[in-house]
């Protein structure tokens, strides 16, 4: 006869036993449901390549690593599209890239140069340079989703300096030239080989250059600038300002001004400087302001004014005139807040290296928000982005600490000329560079470029 305890031990088994049959014969399968959709895309890492230059100042390849997240994908689920706006760097290498995709269903891929479907995984790497198309299918097939896909990448740097040379068609050359846009159009004054006042013109989009001949300014005593005002031009000769609406005729505005002084990134004020050598200024021609008379030391020949408000403060203005004076070496810097009554110099920097250097034909453009200057040799641009404090060479060879763009280089081709150029930016985000021997140039950054 079996004890109590193995009968209960028996019967406990023979539960277990039924227990284990009955939960075997309840399992069930996957749930299979109609829904089929990508909910994220991101693009895993890749390397980016660019052009460089190493410490001997030999062009070289460098790689850097880059993550797709940086760069959000754009789902349209109505149109079944995925892209992104914000273009890739230059240079990206998409050939072998992984991705991570959240998706409901079933997702596969296909190469859509030749037809070729492929299961997706995580570790798998994709090559992005072909064509590509991702295709979802819901887990009970009733529903398929195919989704066109668009990796967008930069075609080209958006911070180097492109040039071009085409602009010159109906050019003249030109001697002691100066240049200045005003709206839409490009003016570029010069002599002729007969010393006449000649005026060349284009549109700064479009179009082919005319030249005519200037009447009503006289070339005796012409200072070689002329500044836009508004939908007016302004010059100086023989201690007159002059005035003119189309370039070619002009008439006298006022009398005893010796010199003016061109603002480079504001067109809603003129400074000068009279002939009993008092500084003054003016926003509409009519009334003028006395500032100061020339302080002592004050340079001989002023290129440009540069007006910007404090970042700390953007009801205050800073205004910035920079110069030259016969028989030094280093350009001379004033600064003038709108809350001072008088300029004040601003000293040299202790390293000589970065002083601005004077230059036969000191040119200053505010470009990209900075200051850049060149001169007669053309050796190249010197920026400053502490307005005009210090001035750094932009050298092709630059290290990623440097604050100056190693991109910003003038073409090969005018680069040591020391003839006579004038030079203009224009609101289409373009520098204008035309020599005296009929070169004509212009050069953007990539990314500040407007005109197509």
């Amino acid at each position: 006869m079996q004890s109590p305890i193995k009968r209960l031990s028996l019967s406990v088994l023979s539960c277990v036993l039924l227990t284990l049959n009955v939960s075997c014969l309840k399992v069930t399968e996957e749930e299979k449901t109609p829904d089929a959709g990508i909910t994220s895309f991101v693009v895993g890492y890749y390397n980016v390549r660019f052009h460089d230059v190493n410490v001997q100042r030999r062009d070289t390849i460098v790689y850097n690593r880059e993550g797709g997240v940086m760069y959000p994908m754009t789902i349209d689920q109505i149109n079944n599209r995925i892209y992104n706006i914000d273009s890739l760097a230059y240079g990206s290498v998409l050939d072998s890239v992984t991705c991570s995709i959240g998706y409901k269903g079933v997702v596969t891929y296909r190469y859509d140069d030749d037809g070729s479907v492929y299961d997706w995984n995580s570790y798998e790497a994709l090559d992005f340079t072909r064509p590509l198309s991702f295709i979802v299918t819901s887990t009970d097939g009733s529903y398929v989703r195919t989704y066109d896909f668009k990796l967008n990448v930069c075609s080209v740097f958006p911070d180097s300096m492109l040039w071009t040379n085409a602009d010159s068609a109906g050019f003249t050359k030109l001697d002691g030239p100066c240049a200045v846009v005003s709206g839409d159009t490009l003016y570029d004054f010069g002599t002729d080989s007969e010393g006449a006042l000649k005026v060349a013109r284009r549109n700064v989009s479009k179009g082919v250059w005319s030249v005519a001949a200037v009447s009503g300014l006289p070339v005796s005593g012409w200072g070689h600038l002329v500044v836009a005002l508004k939908d007016s031009l302004y010059s100086v000769s023989g201690g007159n300002l002059y005035v003119s609406r189309n370039g070619t005729d002009w008439k006298v505005s006022r009398s005893g001004i010796s010199a003016i002084i061109p603002s480079v990134n504001r067109n809603d004020c003129i400074w000068a400087v009279t002939t009993s050598d008092d500084i003054v200024r003016t926003t509409d021609m009519k009334q003028w302001t006395t500032v100061q008379k020339k302080p002592q030391g004050f340079a001989d020949s002023v290129a440009v004014a540069v007006v910007s408000p404090l970042e700390t403060n953007p009801k205050i203005t800073r205004t910035i005139l920079i110069g030259n004076k016969a028989g030094e070496n280093y350009s001379r810097i004033w600064t003038m807040l709108s809350t001072d009554t008088e300029l004040t110099q601003i000293d040299f920097p202790v390293n000589e290296d970065l002083r601005l250097p004077v230059y036969k034909t000191l040119s200053v453009i505010w470009y990209d928000e900075v200051l850049f200057a060149f001169g007669r040799g053309l050796d190249g641009f010197r920026q400053s982005t502490d307005n005009g404090l210090t001035w750094y060479y932009c050298d092709r060879y630059a290290d990623e600490t440097s604050s100056w763009n190693r991109y910003m280089q003038l073409p090969e081709a005018i680069k040591g000329v020391n003839s006579g150029f004038s030079y203009a930016t224009d609101s289409l985000g373009g520098l204008w560079i035309m020599t005296s021997d009929g070169q004509v140039w212009r050069g953007a950054i990539t990314r500040l470029n407007k005109r197509r």
